[in-house]
């Protein structure tokens, strides 16, 4: 129950962070998430939203790949965090480990909202680097008629 507590009130400083736009909320988000964490190692929602948080409000995405690696280790089936982490990747400039994830998340869920937001992002990496392996799936039906 406390580490329920803890989480819940990081979601809600992150939520004031957001809102105010000041850093002090995210920083002590980060801090409630970590405190839950403590708590219980293997709380997806709070791994995944500290390395949410670290990746996009923050902007440590070092640190935001720690957190989506540990939890894909803890919970290999959450394919999300192989996006985030794909993503954060992306931000911190390692173009091919970001590759690698986004073509893992595509291949591990298809269904999933987010493989068109990552085949973009793959298709933009090809575009900008010829040494980045071809990683992108065949193209899919088309969703509007030309």
């Amino acid at each position: 129950m406390r580490a329920f507590a803890w989480y819940s009130l990081a979601v809600l400083r992150r939520a004031i962070g957001v809102r105010s736009r000041r850093r002090h909320h995210f920083v002590a988000a980060e801090w409630c998430y970590g405190r839950a964490l403590g708590l219980v190692e293997k709380h997806i929602a709070a791994r995944l939203g500290r390395g949410l948080l670290r990746w996009r409000e923050l902007d440590d995405w070092a640190g935001a790949i720690h957190d989506f690696s540990t939890l894909l280790a803890l919970h290999p089936t959450q394919h999300l965090a192989l996006f985030y982490r794909g993503m954060a990747y992306y931000r911190g400039g390692n173009y091919h480990a970001a590759a690698h994830d986004l073509a893992s998340f595509i291949q591990a869920a298809p269904e999933s909202p987010w493989v068109h937001h990552a085949t973009i992002q793959l298709e933009g990496m090809n575009a900008i680097l010829d040494d980045l392996p071809k990683l992108l799936p065949p193209p899919g039906p088309r969703l509007l008629e030309d």
